[in-house]
């Protein structure tokens, strides 16, 4: 079933259907949110306030740009709203892979978890964020445009600055990333 049948079905009051939006969103909005609040437990309220708010906002949405673009800036905003709220700026992200048997793997990818985030922590909070939208949620332009209110223009010149700064840095401190 196509998603804007499933909003269709939804809004025309068949709610049952609201499961294959959280099933299609879930993991994806959840990696964007841990990634923006860097706290697992609060990452898992958020991604349910989230679902709350989308189930009961749903027939606001029309369909003048995409459903990503309009799912998207609810996460972002709720995002936004729980740091303001806490003024959390730094804190590690855990790592979500767990394997007793190949516990140098679990080290390794720890590891380079943790210089990733350090070099996504220099970029400022829009290049982080359009990095974060195209790479890691696979929005188009036009829909990281929309989320972030931002011109067409200024997301393709965050994007190109923000790989170029990635880019230079790594080039200079070496680590897992020199091949970006």
């Amino acid at each position: 079933m196509e998603m804007d049948e499933v909003i269709t079905r939804v809004k025309n009051g068949e709610s049952h259907h609201f499961a294959h939006i959280v099933k299609h969103y879930e993991q994806k909005i959840f990696t964007t949110v841990i990634r923006i609040v860097k706290n697992r437990a609060a990452a898992e309220d958020i991604v349910q306030d989230i679902f709350i708010k989308v189930f009961y906002s749903l027939h606001k949405y029309k369909k003048i740009g995409s459903f990503n673009a309009w799912l998207y800036r609810i996460v972002v905003n709720n995002c936004f709203d729980y740091l303001r709220i806490q003024k959390i700026q730094t804190m590690q992200i855990d790592s979500n892979v767990m394997d007793n048997r190949y516990p140098e793997k679990v080290l390794l990818l720890h590891e380079r978890n943790e210089q990733l985030e350090k070099l996504l922590q220099q970029l400022d909070e829009t290049e982080y964020m359009v990095l974060l939208l195209k790479y890691v949620n696979e929005l188009s332009y036009d829909e990281i445009s929309e989320v972030l209110q931002i011109s067409l223009n200024d997301v393709r010149n965050k994007l190109h600055r923000s790989k170029r700064k990635l880019r230079s840095i790594t080039m200079t401190k070496g680590g897992y990333f020199y091949e970006m």
